[in-house]
């Protein structure tokens, strides 16, 4: 009798639950509400066959092992460390809380895609993030309780498990800090924001740029809804290959794809969740804008002449260097400014970089070097020159005077510096930009109107090595000498943003993407050009 009851006792202790098994189970519950969050949210990050679908398996196996502690403890720190790897480097916070918060993924493979709710709610980003920094805690917790049932690691085995809990909390505390900081603190972006990409525009505080009633509307041709031609020539590995120009713009990530001919759009196509009216990041695509703002202030008398050193407006940099009275503006504006390389992206006072930390690398105007802190440079002495901002400067010179068909947006450093990203920061409709590109096909006429003076138009954007070292780069523009088509020219932005303009062909093209997956675009678009 005895010892039937001890063995029903010793079987019941079997099935009893430890705490670190209770531990899992609650695990088990939080990764399903993840999982079902991933699902709604409709990023792909986690639905349907994923990898974050082992952590399933991986929970079971932890309760089978039940006499394995060791084989437990792996699959639990191994599972902690992926989490916390997927959600700082992959699937970042930031990216869960957008999803929510702008109704739509901001997770750059799934870009623009809506949540399955079809709404947005910043509270379910909280409770988005929250689950996954719970899920993280308490994988930890497990970890600590499995550490204490295994003998040998009791003590300094529990001591080391508790050290790695207080690690993850404070990494997910710094990294919840960072997020809060990002308007304050340079680190906190990089930390955060990590690389550019084309939602930049919501994440930086912008200046707006309004635009002017009644707007310009393009004529549309029969068909705009659809591409021009079926197939397009590509460069692939050695050769070109035919192939079907939907499914090549939509694989390469493209978002916008407008084709304009002699004033009517003969097509209009979006991809990957964007429409006619979603914002665009233009990227180093505002450089050419800041380069027609410096050649109406000249126009207007707000600037004397692209020779006047740019100490003539930022007199400081004289104070530290006197070599900077050799850089003029027509350096700057052809980057030969003999500068060294600064890319202040993400700097909270671009003012200041200007400033204080540009360098003299190289005398002037001997060797063409891209370098965004001439952009920088240029926007400065616009703004003091012009005395306002230069979004305003370009909203009643050429925002509100093109007609745009919505109000833009020029994204600045911080709130407090409140200047503009010369080099990187205009936002707006495809549309819109691919106006800016027919005001230049004209030379600077838009309905009747000279915005642009026609000399700077022309000089901006045709191949002279006569005052500048560089045959392919003018005044913020590309430009093709030496090739089947050296009139050709265009603007080019990060990720992969084009407007390109052929002028024999009468064409404006519009090219916006998520990136550039492709390395031969403006080949591409200037064999379209051809074919409308």
């Amino acid at each position: 009798m005895r010892e039937a009851i001890e063995e029903r006792e010793s079987a019941g202790a079997r099935l009893r639950f430890s705490r670190s098994e209770v531990a899992l189970l609650v695990v088990g519950v939080l990764a399903v509400v993840h999982q079902v969050d991933h699902v709604l949210r409709a990023d792909h990050s986690g639905w349907p066959f994923t990898a974050s679908l082992l952590v399933y398996p991986v929970l079971l196996a932890t309760l089978l092992f039940r006499r394995r502690p060791w084989i437990r403890l792996g699959l639990v720190a191994t599972l902690l460390v992926a989490l916390q790897v997927t959600h700082m480097f992959f699937e970042t916070p930031a990216d869960q809380y957008g999803t929510w918060a702008h109704g739509v993924s901001s997770a750059l493979h799934a870009i623009g895609r809506p949540n399955l709710l079809g709404i947005s709610s910043p509270a379910l980003g909280i409770v988005s993030v929250s689950v996954s920094l719970v899920l993280s805690v308490a994988l930890a917790v497990v970890l600590v309780l499995l550490t204490g049932e295994v003998r040998r690691l009791r003590r300094v085995g529990r001591t080391a498990a508790v050290i790695v809990l207080v690690l993850i909390l404070l990494t997910d505390l710094s990294y919840g800090w960072a997020a809060a900081s990002t308007g304050s603190a340079q680190w906190a972006r990089m930390v955060v924001w990590q690389g550019s990409d084309v939602l930049d525009h919501q994440r930086f505080p912008a200046r707006p740029v309004r635009t002017r009633q009644p707007a310009f509307r393009f004529l549309q041709a029969p068909g705009a809804d659809r591409l021009p031609v079926r197939t397009v020539p590509v460069q692939e590995d050695g050769g070109v290959v035919e192939r079907d120009l939907a499914e090549f713009l939509r694989s390469t990530g493209t978002t916008a794809f407008i084709a304009i001919k002699g004033g009517t759009i003969v097509s209009e196509v979006y991809f990957n969740g964007y429409r006619h009216d979603s914002t665009f990041a233009s990227f180093s695509v505002a450089k050419p804008f800041v380069s027609a703002l410096i050649g109406i202030a000249l126009a207007d008398g707000h600037l004397g002449s692209l020779d006047d050193p740019i100490t003539k407006y930022v007199p400081e940099l004289a104070k530290r260097d006197t070599g900077f009275g050799r850089i003029n503006l027509r350096h700057l504006l052809t980057m030969s400014s003999g500068l060294a390389h600064e890319d202040p992206y993400y700097a909270l006072d671009l003012r200041a970089v200007a400033l204080q930390d540009t360098k003299i690398e190289r005398p002037p105007g001997e060797r063409f070097r891209y370098n965004n802190i001439n952009t920088i440079l240029l926007g400065l002495a616009l703004e003091r020159a012009t005395g306002r901002p230069v979004s305003a400067y370009l909203q009643e010179k050429l925002w509100g005077p093109l007609g745009m068909e919505a109000d833009g947006s020029w994204s600045v450093d911080s709130e407090k510096s409140q200047f503009e990203q010369m080099q990187a920061g205009l936002n707006g409709r495809a549309v819109d930009f691919a106006k800016f590109g027919a005001l230049y096909l004209n030379k600077g006429v838009w309905q009747g109107r000279q915005l642009i003076p026609r000399a700077w138009a022309t000089a901006s954007t045709q191949a002279d090595t006569t005052t500048d070292p560089s045959p392919i780069f003018q005044y913020n523009w590309w430009t093709r000498p030496n090739s089947g088509t050296p009139n050709d020219f265009w603007a080019q932005g990060n990720h992969g943003q084009f407007i390109y303009l052929a002028p024999e062909q009468d064409v404006v093209l519009v090219r916006f993407g998520i990136e550039y997956n492709y390395t031969h675009w403006p080949d591409l678009l200037s064999g379209l050009a051809r074919r409308l």
